[in-house]
């Protein structure tokens, strides 16, 4: 079931039928639809009329039509279940002028067992990059291991994805991300924009090496 505290959480459900990784369809009398930039929004009787107090936040909040901005990047298949792959505020813009929906990279990379976070990055250079925190398993392998693994992960995922989206490099993180150093949230999801105000300088410099596996401690 997906939905949010301004509809009730009366959006779309996986009731009757189950399409895995997916949040269903609409439910009876919602409208939806996912707009050119990708997000998903709804209309229906459930949803609120306003925020109580704050007519510029529900101004932001609806579209002049009525619908209900989610911030959730969203696709639709060929037989109506919805599917959710990131939200709008993670996107970034290359130097290329093209919007990375980071999400749906990271979940591909993650299959890998030597990875134990990755952020996928690429303000200020042409390319996307993903900055990734090793495993135990893949702490306790060889930089030479790491390297062929990582560079045969790139090969892999590159190839699922569009021109613009496919990674310039993996850079290897020195230190671990943790709730405690302030990068991960409690419920140990990364908070993409620390891990940006700490890393951000650095692109240029990693793509400009031209090395598909970069060690941040280099």
């Amino acid at each position: 079931i997906y939905g949010m505290t301004e509809n009730l959480a009366w959006a779309t459900g996986n009731v009757p039928g189950v399409r895995f990784g997916s949040i269903g369809k609409p439910w009876t009398n919602v409208e939806s639809r996912v707009t050119q930039d990708g997000e998903l929004q709804t209309r229906s009787d459930a949803t609120m009329l306003g925020y109580y107090k704050m007519p510029e936040l529900s101004k932001e909040t609806f579209t002049d039509d009525g619908f209900l901005k989610s911030g959730d990047i969203a696709q639709i298949d060929k037989d109506g279940f919805h599917f959710i792959t990131g939200r709008i505020k993670d996107q970034f813009k290359t130097d290329k002028g093209k919007y990375i929906a980071p999400l749906p990279i990271e979940m591909k990379l993650m299959s890998n067992t030597d990875i134990e976070n990755v952020c996928v990055v690429g303000m200020g250079v042409p390319q996307p990059m993903a900055l990734v925190v090793l495993s135990p398993a893949g702490k306790a392998k060889s930089k030479d291991e790491i390297t062929k693994s990582m560079t045969q992960l790139l090969a892999m995922v590159n190839k699922e994805l569009e021109a613009y989206e496919k990674l310039q490099a993996a850079i290897i993180m020195k230190d671990e991300w943790t709730v405690g150093n302030g990068l991960l949230t409690p419920s140990l999801k990364i908070k993409r924009n620390e891990v940006e105000k700490i890393h951000l300088p650095a692109y240029p410099r990693w793509y400009n090496l031209g090395q598909q596996v970069v060690w941040e401690k280099d």
